[in-house]
This record gives structure tokens, C-alpha cells and sequence, in this order.
């Protein structure tokens, strides 16, 4: 093998088209590798601070969530135990009302009777003399009434 002027021309040529290639092709290129590989870096990176704020906003739904159905349930458990009182205050009342109204009605039916009974023991003296004078005597008048007996006969 021989060296001649052409090995160092095309040697030359080589290093001056190595160089042209990277100037013209090869830099183009890299930078267009390194931009989209920033981009993806980027992008990336952003998509992965997204899932942290997802996961952040999530969270903080089902703790909103969670704290409203407490409330809600809370609450709910206070309206019914409210109600609960409310209702054995109505009975209470009803029923204390309910008695009244029965001692109130013992009371008046009591009165009656004793006034129907006081309205009998005076017509008693008019019965027995009227029942006198048929079978009788009609000229013989009673006098006086022994309400002991009146009243012996009158609980039979």
C-alpha cells in the first residue's frame, strides 16, 4: 500500500465533509432531539405535578365528603332525636289531658248523680204520701222521711 497525494485529499475531504455534515445535518438534528426531548421532560414532569394536584383535590373531596356526610348524619340524628322528644311531649300531654278530661267527666258524673239523687230523695216524701193517700189513708200526711233508709234502698 502506497501513500500518495490522493489518501491525503480524500483524507482531508473526509475531515472537511465530516465537518460540513455536522454543521449542515447533524447539529439540525441534535438540537431538534434535544428540544423534543426537553419538551417530553417537560411535559412529563408537568403531567406528573397534575396527578399530585388530582390526588390533592381528590383527597380533599372525600374529606369534604366524608365531614358532610358526618354532618348530615349528625344532624339527621339530632332532627329525629328532637322529633322524639317532641312526640313524647305531645303523648305526655295528651295523656295528662286524657286524664284530666276523665277525673273532669268522674267529677261532673259524680255531681249529676248526687244532684239526681238529692232531686229523688226530695220527691221521695211526695211519692210516699201520694202512694198513701191510693192504699191508705188519704187523710194521714207524713211528716218526716228517714233518709238512712232512703238512702239504703237507693244503692240497692
Amino acid at each position: 500500500m502506497e501513500f500518495n497525494g490522493t489518501f491525503i485529499v480524500a483524507f482531508i475531504s473526509f475531515i472537511i465533509f465530516t465537518f460540513i455534515m455536522n454543521i449542515i445535518l447533524y447539529k439540525p438534528i441534535n438540537d431538534i432531539v434535544e428540544k423534543r426531548k426537553k419538551y417530553i421532560d417537560d411535559n412529563y414532569d408537568e403531567a406528573k405535578n397534575n396527578a399530585q394536584k388530582t390526588k390533592a383535590i381528590l383527597q380533599d373531596r372525600k374529606d369534604k365528603l366524608s365531614k358532610a356526610k358526618f354532618d348530615a348524619k349528625e344532624q339527621v340524628d339530632k332532627e329525629v332525636n328532637s322529633a322524639k322528644n317532641k312526640k313524647d311531649e305531645i303523648t305526655s300531654n295528651a295523656k295528662k289531658q286524657a286524664k284530666e278530661n276523665i277525673e273532669a267527666q268522674k267529677l261532673q258524673t259524680l255531681s249529676e248523680s248526687n244532684q239526681a239523687k238529692d232531686a229523688l230523695k226530695g220527691e221521695i216524701k211526695g211519692l210516699a204520701q201520694l202512694i198513701s193517700d191510693k192504699f191508705l189513708n188519704p187523710d194521714e200526711k207524713i211528716t218526716e222521711v228517714d233518709n238512712a233508709i232512703v238512702d239504703k234502698i237507693m244503692q240497692e
